[in-house]
């Protein structure tokens, strides 16, 4: 459904652009330069005037003796202008009526598109434009800031925080640590703390004793009346039952990372807020739950809040990610693409939070799995409830516990929402599914289906083995080159084409029992290699032809061809290096010019796109190449759905789809 209507916003969009764009090529022309109707004039003719007819071209106007109006004399092409000036304006008036419906149409998608980075800025610089042209017309634009976050207040009987505002005359009232600036405004429609807000808390196992018992120090300090509920591996401390005074419940778990861990501590929540905490070592004024607990009492959307966070390198981070789902990968980013009242609207939080507490019982957190449980939590919020706003305030900071989470931990998550890739918003990647050499992943690959596109830890097994034929050859001194849809791949994304079922790669014939004697380096890769004597054949061009071998690999098989002449033995042979090209990282080797060879061999519209030939019907691969559009993908809404992406430019198909 999330596409649908995204594709729908983006044809109002350049429905729009098109009415903008002939609304200023007619005003140019001045067609829509229209005057003003007298009104005046208009109350003379249907009032107080009569006419009389002329025998020429002119009619006379008998005025009323008493009038001091003196003869006017009025042509027909008065008249005819008259009529044409008040069309035109009856047709502003209707053209400023359409456009402004439009304009509102397009603000509520573009409120719609909130959690789209670019789509959401796109919009509503189209909207801008409209409003601009609205205004040029003489209308009035249509307001889209009352229905912007921020401005949409909780229908709440009773204040549950008071309001704040900045305390200071001048920007200098802070100074020099401006540790004070907002400041609460005093106010007697409150509701209590200890009334709004349960506290969540998990240590760092890592953490010493007296470390711990600070932690719990600082809570009693600053929320004294909170509930709050601790869960750990082991028994807390006599000192911090007894000395502090704080109402204080404790759960003991095996698995503190389990969902089922806080699916159990959320169980104990009875306020309309929670705080969630897990692993901070500190607990400081830095940690302003009103202020948090204030941003979602005032707006219906926002279901979570959090804060920056500052790990004990003294490490500080906004706290808040960005995530999109495309290819099979999930892919993260740091950043922000809106803000209200000082906080950053997000995807992913990476630290504490507090959430509405009703509204996340009802979405509740897996209770199966065993580690990622916040992750899939925010997954599952913008993919299948994009209504409900995540934000970061930053100026409320939790102190963490920073550790290093190896990729085997998230291996539950990425199977449940079938993410094969996953790049940090470090950069790192992390890989799942059938990716070859991890102990974590799985060695039977995805089944292909036709409209998805093939999950990237396959086409990175793939590339492995292509890569890895191609630098043997090299090593031994063998020519070989990159052919067929291998080799268009190479040519179109410098990777293996995102629809592949094989690959093709010829070598020199003369080489063929070279190339045999490579076999115990294959087997030692973990890869396979049969050999064909009988396609060998004899002769072309005075040189022994053909030849065959297969190459199998985790779900893949390589065919090797041979051929009696090659391009890169004749650049050799006339002392040139042979042409490479970019492959999955490695310099591989082609036909003298790959961009030539490909567009001969596949015709017309080769930079265009369709699915490989066993998927859409064709008996050969010789059959002529036929871009369009992708099949319908028979999962929708699936990232690995190719007809949600153009057949045209290879951008969408690249690990930079923030771009």
């Amino acid at each position: 459904m999330s596409r649908l209507k995204l594709r729908w916003a983006l044809v109002r969009v350049a429905l729009i652009m098109c009415i903008i764009l002939a609304v200023q090529f007619f005003s140019q022309l001045g067609l829509l330069n229209a005057r003003p109707p007298n009104c005046e004039q208009m109350k003379v003719f249907k009032e107080r005037l009569s006419v009389q007819a002329n025998p020429g071209n002119e009619q006379v106007i008998a005025i009323q003796k008493d009038d001091p109006i003196i003869e006017k004399p009025v042509t027909k092409q008065d008249f005819k202008n008259d009529i044409k000036n008040e069309q035109s304006n009856m047709d502003i008036e209707k053209l400023i009526s359409d456009l402004k419906r439009i304009a509102v149409e397009l603000s509520e998608t573009h409120r719609g598109l909130a959690n789209s980075a670019v789509h959401y800025h796109r919009v509503g610089k189209s909207l801008q434009s409209l409003n601009s042209v609205i205004q040029s017309l003489g209308g009035q634009a249509v307001d889209d800031k009352e229905h912007s976050l921020g401005d949409k207040k909780a229908d709440a009987p009773k204040k549950e925080v008071c309001p704040e505002k900045f305390l200071g005359r001048n920007l200098a009232y802070g100074y020099p640590y401006f540790r004070k600036g907002f400041g609460r405004i005093n106010c007697t429609e409150f509701v209590p703390m200890n009334r709004l807000v349960t506290i969540l808390v998990t240590l760092p196992e890592e953490l010493p004793a007296k470390d711990k018992y600070k932690v719990f120090e600082g809570i009693a300090k600053h929320y004294s009346d909170v509930q709050v509920v601790y869960a750990s591996q082991g028994q807390l401390s006599k000192d911090t039952m007894t000395k502090l005074k704080l109402n204080l419940k404790h759960h003991v778990s095996t698995n503190l990372n389990h969902g089922e861990t806080w699916s159990k501590l959320l169980d104990e929540v009875s306020t309309p807020y929670v705080l969630f905490a897990p692993e901070i070592t500190h607990f400081t004024d830095d940690i302003d739950l009103e202020r948090l607990i204030r941003v979602l009492s005032d707006n219906k959307e926002a279901i979570i809040a959090g804060g920056s966070h500052r790990n004990l390198k003294g490490e500080w981070d906004i706290g808040c990610l960005q995530l999109t789902f495309r290819n099979w990968t999930a892919y993260f980013r740091g950043g922000y693409y809106h803000s209200f009242t000082e906080c950053v609207v997000c995807d992913v939080l990476s630290g504490p939070f507090v959430a509405k507490t009703e509204q996340l019982k009802q979405v509740s957190f897996d209770g199966k799995l065993p580690f990622g449980v916040f992750q899939d939590l925010f997954w599952r919020l913008k993919m299948k409830h994009p209504g409900k706003i995540v934000i970061s305030c930053p100026d409320v900071m939790f102190n963490v516990y920073d550790r290093d989470i190896t990729d085997d931990k998230y291996a539950a998550l990425a199977k449940k929402w079938e993410v094969k890739k996953w790049v940090d918003s470090s950069g790192k990647v992390r890989w799942y599914g059938c990716r070859r050499g991890h102990s974590y992943t799985g060695t039977s690959s995805c089944s292909f289906h036709r409209g998805l596109g093939v999950p990237p830890c396959d086409l990175e097994n793939l590339a492995d083995a292509i890569k890895f034929v191609m630098k043997e050859c090299e090593d031994a001194g063998l020519f070989c080159e990159l052919q067929e849809g291998t080799l268009l791949g190479a040519v179109k994304f410098n990777k293996v084409l995102p629809w592949e079922r094989d690959a093709d790669i010829t070598f020199l014939t003369g080489n063929y029992s070279a190339f045999k004697k490579l076999r115990s380096k294959f087997q030692a890769a973990g890869y396979s290699l049969s050999d064909d004597d009988g396609s060998l054949w004899c002769c072309a061009d005075g040189r022994q032809a053909g030849g065959k071998f297969r190459i199998g690999t985790t779900r893949w098989t390589l065919e090797l061809y041979g051929q009696h002449i090659m391009e890169s033995e004749t650049l050799v042979a006339n002392g040139q290096r042979p042409t490479k090209v970019q492959f999955s990282g490695q310099w591989v080797t082609v036909m003298r010019n790959p961009g030539l060879f490909a567009r001969n061999r596949y015709g017309p519209g080769i930079y265009r796109h369709q699915e490989h030939w066993m998927d859409i019907g064709h008996g050969t691969g010789w059959a002529f190449y036929n871009p369009g559009s992708f099949s319908t993908c028979a999962q929708p809404g699936h990232s690995g759905c190719l007809d949600k992406f153009s057949s045209d430019g290879n951008l969408q198909f690249s690990d930079y789809p923030f771009v």
